[in-house]
């Protein structure tokens, strides 16, 4: 098998879902969350680089006990919008309060240093804590594939890289992630532009691989972590009439009785808005429920930024009975959005 035949095989994949798993939403929003805070470009100070930023936003998030970790994805300039990722923390309680040191210390921890990278830096963090210290999906927007055959600074690739770090958040391996049919090395992989993931139980893994022709929508499939290569694809949500595409918008958050919820979301053709829902999976990705929109902007604060009525979602925690989405306003400034857990869950219809 070629490599174009291995594109073609998950092309054929996606084309077979769209066919038949259309018509499971509508395009209703009901918006559970209630606003808790908002963190922009001026309430934060970076330690470790001699800049202030324009934009904070789109933050990966964990919460270890009663302190939640953020990680941000940070704009000092709108010339080439090159990004890096950040981390701060603070108790949960005083996110959800509103109660933000000001200004809110920062470090880098991701910022463009390979090929992959080179062009646009390091966006959009999907953050987990793991056994020997934290793991950061993330997307690295430089040269790979046919990107490398020029050197503008107008072709590049979007890839899904993977960071992971020791408990003292020292960077050990930064690398893109390939797609391939199997988690073999002797397998054929290739590099796709790809976004939107997270973990579930083990090597699963939900992601967004985009395939040229066709819209793009969510997958699970699984990744070795050695050779961080996702295999076994399988469509998991695809976008309806109403929707330009779908994508995952949070971390998989761990229910008590061992399923999965995440946040997916819409980019609506009437208004371009991000909305978001919620989907239930198995362990392995599998769906079990899904939700119509609950999450949406709203107000100016919301709606007007530097890409207009965009909620862009990173992180989902939960705090006692209370589900927490925090994600990007307006790419420009970090948002906290707070709703029962069990009003979402009786909104999420099983499949």
């Amino acid at each position: 098998m070629t490599i174009s035949e291995l594109e073609e095989t998950l092309k054929e994949e996606a084309r077979l879902f769209l066919s038949r798993a259309r018509g499971l939403r509508g395009p209703h929003t009901e918006d559970l969350f209630a606003r808790r805070v908002y963190i922009g470009p001026e309430d934060v100070h970076v330690e470790n680089y001699p800049r202030r930023p324009l934009a904070v936003f789109n933050p990966g998030a964990v919460l270890e006990g009663e302190v939640v970790h953020l990680f941000p994805r940070l704009v000092f300039e709108y010339y080439s919008y090159a990004s890096a990722i950040g981390h701060a923390t603070l108790p949960l309680k005083d996110l959800l309060a509103g109660r933000i040191p000001k200004p809110l210390p920062v470090r880098i921890l991701l910022y463009p240093t390979e090929l992959f990278e080179a062009v646009r830096g390091c966006e959009d963090a999907r953050a987990h804590r793991r056994e020997e210290g934290y793991a950061l999906f993330y997307t690295g927007v430089g040269k790979l594939g046919d990107a490398r055959n020029t050197d503008s600074k107008e072709v590049f690739t979007a890839i899904l890289s993977l960071a992971e770090f020791d408990e003292a958040f020292q960077l050990k391996r930064k690398a893109p992630i390939r797609i391939g049919l199997s988690g073999e090395e002797t397998g054929l992989a290739l590099y796709l532009p790809t976004k939107n993931a997270t973990f579930l139980e083990g090597d699963h893994v939900l992601l967004r691989p985009s395939l040229s022709g066709l819209p793009d929508l969510c997958w699970r499939g699984r990744l070795d972590p050695k050779t961080l290569k996702a295999y076994d694809l399988r469509p998991v949500l695809a976008p309806e009439a109403f929707e330009y595409k779908v994508g995952w918008s949070t971390n998989a958050l761990r229910l008590p009785d061992g399923t999965y919820l995440v946040a997916y979301h819409g980019i609506l053709r009437h208004d371009l808005s991000y909305r978001h829902g919620f989907m239930r999976l198995s362990p392995e990705g599998r769906p079990l429920g899904l939700s119509h929109y609950l999450l949406a902007p709203q107000g100016l604060a919301e709606c007007y930024g530097d890409r207009p009525l965009t909620l862009y979602g990173n992180g989902l925690l939960l705090h006692g009975e209370e589900l927490v989405f925090v994600g990007g306003v307006g790419d420009y400034a970090i948002g906290v959005f707070t709703a029962p857990l069990e009003e979402v869950l009786k909104r999420v219809v099983p499949l």
